[in-house]
């Protein structure tokens, strides 16, 4: 791998950084910011700002030509995805990044046909039905059934932990089509229009302030037309659709913004105080967490390299995202006590510290250590996939 980038690369980068810089001001910023849904952004300036990306031609620059796209290297995606996440950056979530890549692996010429002009142009939004109540770290446990009913499937059953389920088109929804075998045979993976009669979502506060949503399926019927893959064999199409997940989720924008914006603070004149800098204890753990930074930047760009050259990666997916999580964890940490006293006040207090984001952070980032498999589960995949250890 080659850590420095090309220069067609490093125009990229500024090409996109700058297209950022003009589109999330701090203006349009504090006009559309909304906790009170999952997510940072209001779910009607999210849907916008998503087609913008498409009209700029951004969200299928990875994509291969049969399909639209521009053919470009997944270094490229990897940059875009990147800059996205350091800007907080609205419209980057599953429905550009690992839907449509786990669509192009295993749908239909049909499915293809059907949804990825759409998505290229930023015009679908979705929700992945994968955990529920009873199946999250063990997710072939899921009870959701789907039954074969003439040239549809009818699928009743729960989803929890559905991110932007209140502002999907389209679910990306597990069940179990033979409950007769083992609990990783016999799932199937559908694709389902929300607007169905029988879909149903329900929302949940969540200690960080925002709102989660589960979603119940009343014999919701879904045309043969929209299973992925083969029946029954679903479980090879989840698995896939999770290791594009990863990757995505692996992209190392977050914990780039986060230090820079710990290292400004700590760097900041105070009027004749002493900065926090300046305490050889406080440049001790920059220095620390700017390695771990760097790191996880690192990590990121070798598995996009992997991607670039046709593999498909797997365990490294897992690894990629623990490395990139488990450091954002520890700039929450970090910043909360370099913060000081005022770091726990939440955003609106005269003394908040940042505006509260170290403190929401801190909290929102607790989901980390279970979402998309979780810290020690992960550890698991990468021991036992990457390491050989036995089970």
């Amino acid at each position: 791998m080659d850590l420095e980038p090309t220069a067609e690369e490093a125009a990229f980068r500024a090409e996109v950084r700058a297209f950022l810089k003009r589109e999330v001001t701090p203006e349009v910023w504090a006009a559309h910011r909304d906790l009170g849904e999952q997510g940072m952004w209001s779910p009607d300036f999210t849907k916008a700002f998503r087609r913008k990306l498409g009209a700029a031609g951004y969200i299928g620059m990875g994509w291969p030509a049969q399909y639209g796209g521009g053919g470009r290297s997944r270094i490229f995606q990897a940059i875009f995805w990147d800059e996205m996440e350091y800007f907080r950056a609205p419209g980057l979530d599953r429905s550009i990044t690992y839907v449509p890549n786990a669509l192009m692996a295993f749908g239909t010429e049909q499915q293809k046909a059907m949804l990825l002009p759409r998505i290229i142009k930023g015009e679908l939004s979705w929700f992945v039905g994968y955990s529920e109540a009873e199946a999250g770290s063990d997710l072939a446990n899921m009870k959701t059934r789907a039954v074969a009913d003439g040239d549809d499937f009818v699928i009743t059953g729960q989803k929890m932990f559905s991110s932007d389920a209140h502002m999907a088109d389209y679910g990306w929804v597990a069940a179990r089509t033979d409950p007769s075998g083992p609990k990783h045979k016999g799932i199937s993976l559908f694709i389902v229009d929300m607007r169905s009669p029988g879909v149903k979502i329900t929302k949940y506060p969540t200690l960080a302030g925002w709102t989660h949503h589960a979603v119940y399926f009343d014999q919701v019927r879904v045309p043969r037309s929209m299973l992925v893959g083969t029946q029954d064999e679903g479980w090879k199409v989840v698995m896939g659709a999770i290791d594009f997940e990863r990757a995505a989720l692996s992209s190392p924008g977050l914990v780039g913004y986060q230090f820079d914006r710990l290292l400004a603070w700590c760097s900041k004149d105070r009027d004749g105080a002493d900065r926090p800098i300046d305490d050889p204890l406080v440049q001790d753990e920059l220095a620390r967490l700017a390695i771990e930074a760097e790191g996880a930047r690192l990590m990121s760009y070798w598995l996009a390299s992997l991607h670039a050259r046709g593999l498909m990666p797997q365990h490294e997916t897992s690894l990629a995202l623990l490395v990139k999580r488990e450091v954002s964890r520890r700039m929450d940490i970090s910043g909360l006590d370099l913060l000081g006293p005022h770091a726990p006040l939440r955003a609106g207090s005269p003394h908040a510290q940042l505006d509260g984001e170290v403190e929401v952070e801190y909290r929102d980032h607790l989901y980390f250590q279970f979402a998309a498999g979780g810290f020690d589960i992960t550890r698991n995949v990468v021991a036992q996939r990457g390491l050989g250890l036995p089970r």
